[in-house]
């Protein structure tokens, strides 16, 4: 993902800087298209950098998202189907039923 914001980035500042030599047919809209579009893949690259980092800090915090059904996390059992799931889901992800 954060290639594709770099790329992106990289590819809207060289059509700004397009949008700025087409000073010469329409000033104003040139000039108005041509900072939103420097605006727009300076904020891109900034994005990429930013995922780079949160990749960067996950790796190093050893960061993971939990497996469903992980035995670390508290379970209930469906009164309905009988099947357990984390707590925290507000329904039976099997069955549907809402568990008060």
């Amino acid at each position: 993902m954060r290639r594709v914001f770099f790329v992106a980035g990289i590819v809207v500042i060289l059509l700004g800087i397009i949008g700025f030599l087409a000073l010469l047919l329409q000033p104003v809209t040139a000039i108005c298209v041509g900072i939103s579009l420097i605006l727009s893949g300076a904020m891109m690259l900034v994005v990429s950098d930013l995922l780079g980092r949160v990749a960067y800090l996950e790796e190093q915090l050893e960061v993971y998202a939990p497996a469903e059904n992980d035995p670390d996390l508290p379970q209930r059992k469906c009164s309905a189907c009988g099947k357990s799931f984390d707590f925290d889901y507000p329904a039976c992800p099997y069955c549907g039923k809402r568990e008060n």
